[in-house]
């Protein structure tokens, strides 16, 4: 997550240091889940988790299990909602 905002600054909101752990935690989670190695899919899911985690959902399953499907059903971030 640190990583996906430090190249998105207009993303970064004020994020607590245990904040970013959990985030960068559920980033790693989600592309091991998914065998991503790319970066822009990285970039991807990180976006996902950031926007679900800015919506309020705290849950680590719940935001994987989000972040997992949407990932694997494809399409653009910009046209959903989180």
């Amino acid at each position: 997550m640190r990583k996906y905002l430090s190249l998105h600054p207009d993303q970064s909101g004020p994020h607590y240091p245990e904040e970013l752990e959990k985030l960068d935690e559920l980033v790693q989670r989600a592309m091991e889940a998914l065998r991503i190695v790319d970066p822009d899919e990285r970039n991807e899911v990180a976006a996902r988790i950031l926007s679900l985690y800015s919506t309020g959902i705290r849950a680590d399953e719940e935001i994987l299990e989000i972040t997992i499907r949407r990932h694997r059903q494809g399409g653009d971030l910009g046209s959903r909602k989180a």
